[in-house]
């Protein structure tokens, strides 16, 4: 109802100022509706009691033009107003003409001078004139101070008419009128605050249009359509200087140097694009002209100078680029891409009698700089080789960095390789055994590799490959002399490029599976099994243990490998004890890598929880050279596994160098005699002397031994015969399937 009432304000917009009119209607309409209908209704009881019956229907007509002011407030304001002032008017008249008693008639005249207000309220000034000089009438009236003039037959005087009046005309007076005159002036006080909040609202907007001309991202002019300006902002005073700018109403070219002769004459909108110079000698652009709501124009200049600069200093970044793109930023040497085009340049003009020679170096004493001394120490090695391999090299010689400590020489041809060789070594040669390096002298150690090109057929990716491929043969060759380019040596490191892929593949594919080998004691029942892992590829057939085994550790690998055999071997242990198999103990292999994992106890007891498998059920085998790297972790995890209850055994014992004087600190359970020496017995008395002195101290160390590699009655008779405990190998049982041996073990329990 209030909303209804009073009409929110806040949120008038500049086509719908006339709605608090609505509102004070609405206020006038109520107010005498609801505070005036005591009266009536005593005035009608009073009248009913008398007869006066007519005096009700006049009240009622009043009220139902009140009714009907308030049912057009709402749709027809205009007409609710317009009813409201006749009502007055006829209020007025009823008093004056029905109201035989004068004194109370002419309260009615005073009633009808609050039209005035109200038509100023609804209809603006003139209709209030127009009222105001119509009231003079009933004014004049008034002042004649006669006998008023009544209509007898409508005589609406009561006893108490004069209270009725008084009511009337205190109620109308000092609420009604009142009421809306305050609705009017609190709408006057919000459009002042609005009118408040948006002169503040207009001066910070003002000032953000200021702080945007003046900062605006660049030099801003607002000239006139004649090309007069108006007004600059700081920039253009900073880009033309502030004395051509100083006041305003100059002609915008006048600005610069006195320009082409038809650039006087054009339209300011024609010199987008264009370029001049200032009287200060910068260089600037008209960037954009556009035009303003009041027909002027705004120009944004542009200093092309720094531009300039900018396009010198692009210049030398291209340099920079190109240099970069074809020369090693520390050496200063030339870098791989340019090799590669040296190369295509040369090996085209090469003569059918001749050969061409890329030479590699490796700068292997690098790492042990870096490690000691740190890399700015590593980087300056590489600097001084690089600057005393170039001074040693021919004249015509070409000399570029591979790559991080591989620089490779390209030598002038030659007839034969012999004499390339020759050449090699000389250069070798020359070479310092150290270099100072901030008062320390660094050993020098290189290794060399050498591809030939005896053909202009030969591409220089593939003179580079071959370069690589001999330069690995060197490093990794125990010889010092530099290695030639052989296709033997580049076919096994192709061919460990593709084990590497394919273990990643195998692990995503599960390609990988275990086949278990028994191990028997001396009346044949079985002792135990080796988990085998074996790996069919489809790509690269059937690859053996010894070949993708070392693979698998230098690249990284055979953690993966060995998390895979761990789980497959709980799961199988796990799977034979819930079919009410009796299970023997089960062997992996850990690798000298995995024994030295900081995650490997975890791990296994992680997998054997998992499974719940028992700890005397899970054996494993290292070998010697496992135990050599970081001895104090491989002995710690060893020592860890025993307290779980694992059993450990040296897998191919008598093969490593330094078993004998530390195998009294490992905790090792059993020994594997190597199949090497087991192969020779009945051939070679140095290996049957070397078994029987393993089964001796291994009987010293409570340890049992285990001969691998059984293959013959007359192997077996003599291992019986020597005292050894455990036999493994063909003689016996080949590797087995999951079927196959769920079936032996069947029979066994």
């Amino acid at each position: 109802m209030f909303q209804w009432l009073f009409l929110n304000e806040s949120g008038i917009s500049s086509t719908e100022l006339t709605r608090w009119r609505i509102s004070a209607l609405r206020i006038i309409l109520v107010s005498g509706f609801l505070l005036e209908a005591i009266i009536a209704v005593h005035s009608s009881l009073d009248a009913m009691a008398i007869g006066a019956y007519h005096v009700v229907a006049i009240v009622a007509v009043f009220y139902a033009m009140l009714t009907i002011g308030l049912y057009f407030s709402a749709r027809k304001p205009d007409c609710g107003a317009a009813i409201l002032i006749a009502t007055v008017y006829a209020a007025g008249a009823a008093i004056v003409l029905f109201v035989n008693v004068d004194e109370v008639a002419k309260l009615g005249i005073i009633f009808v001078y609050t039209t005035p207000i109200i038509a100023r309220l609804f209809f603006g000034g003139r209709l209030a004139i127009v009222l105001m000089l119509f009231n003079f009438l009933p004014f004049f009236y008034l002042l004649r101070n006669e006998p008023f003039f009544h209509v007898q037959a409508l005589n609406i005087t009561l006893e108490a008419s004069h209270t009725y009046i008084q009511a009337l005309l205190f109620l109308f007076f000092n609420i009604c009128i009142p009421l809306a005159v305050f609705r009017v002036l609190h709408a006057l006080d919000a459009s002042a605050v609005r009118y408040r909040e948006a002169s503040a609202a207009l001066a910070t907007s003002n000032e953000q249009y200021r702080e945007f001309f003046e900062n605006a991202g660049g030099p801003v002019i607002l000239c006139t359509t004649t090309g007069i300006v108006l007004q600059a902002n700081k920039m253009a005073d900073d880009l033309l200087g502030a004395d051509a700018l100083s006041g305003v109403g100059k002609p915008f070219l006048g600005l610069f140097e006195p320009p082409p002769g038809n650039f006087q004459q054009a339209e300011l909108q024609d010199l987008e694009g264009k370029q001049f110079q200032t009287r200060g000698g910068k260089r600037v652009s008209i960037q954009h002209v556009s035009r303003t709501t009041q027909g002027h124009f705004i120009v944004v200049l542009h200093d092309t100078s720094s531009l300039l600069k900018i396009k010198e200093a692009l210049q030398r970044s291209k340099e920079r680029e190109v240099f970069l793109s074809n020369y090693d930023m520390l050496t200063q040497l030339p870098n791989k891409e340019m090799l590669r085009r040296h190369l295509a340049d040369t090996l085209p003009r090469l003569e059918p009698d001749r050969i061409i020679a890329l030479v590699s170096f490796r700068l292997n004493s690098v790492r042990h700089a870096n490690e000691k001394f740190g890399v700015t120490a590593g980087d300056r090695f590489i600097q001084h080789f690089a600057e005393v391999l170039r001074d040693t090299l021919p004249a015509d010689a070409f000399c570029a960095r591979l790559r991080s400590i591989v620089f490779s020489v390209i030598l002038p041809p030659a007839k034969t390789s012999s004499e390339i060789v020759e050449q090699v070594e000389r250069l070798r040669g020359k070479l310092p055994e150290e270099i100072a390096i901030d008062g320390r002298n660094l050993f020098v150690q290189v290794s060399t590799g050498i591809a030939l090109a005896r053909t202009k057929d030969i591409s220089p990716e593939e003179l580079i490959r071959r370069g690589e491929v001999a330069l690995d043969s060197a490093r990794r060759s125990s010889e010092t002399s530099a290695m030639l380019f052989d296709e033997a040596d580049a076919a096994l490191i192709r061919r460990s490029i593709e084990i590497e892929l394919g273990i990643v593949k195998a692990l995503r594919e599960s390609e990988f599976r275990l086949v278990y080998q028994p191990k028997v004691r001396a009346d044949g029942r079985i002792a135990g099994l080796e988990a085998l892992i074996r790996w069919k590829s489809p790509s690269l057939g059937s690859v053996a243990p010894g070949e993708f085994i070392p693979v698998a550790e230098g690249c990284g690998l055979i953690h993966d490998i060995t998390r895979l055999v761990i789980d497959e071997v709980c799961a199988f242990i796990r799977k034979t004890i819930d079919q009410g198999i009796n299970c023997p103990p089960v062997a992996l292999n850990l690798s000298a890598v995995d024994i030295v994992r900081h995650d490997l106890i975890e791990h296994i007891d992680e997998s054997m929880s998992r499974h719940n498998v028992p700890a005397h059920l899970l054996e494993f085998e290292i070998t010697e050279t496992g135990l050599i790297g970081n001895e104090a972790l491989a002995i710690h995890h060893l020592q860890e596994l025993e307290k779980r209850g694992n059993g450990i055994s040296i897998d191919d014992f008598g093969m490593g160098y330094s078993s004998l004087s530390k195998l009294s600190s490992f905790p090792v359970h059993g020994i594997k005699i190597d199949k090497s020496f087991v192969a020779r017995i009945g051939s070679c008395s140095k290996s049957e002397l070397i078994i029987k002195a393993i089964v001796s101290m291994a009987d010293m160390m409570s340890c049992v031994t285990i001969a691998e590699g059984v293959e013959c009655k007359n192997q077996e008779t003599f291992l019986k015969s020597a005292g050894c405990d455990v036999f493994q190998g063909y003689y016996y049982y080949h590797p087995l399937e999951g079927r196959q041996l769920d079936a032996l073990l069947a029979t066994m329990t």
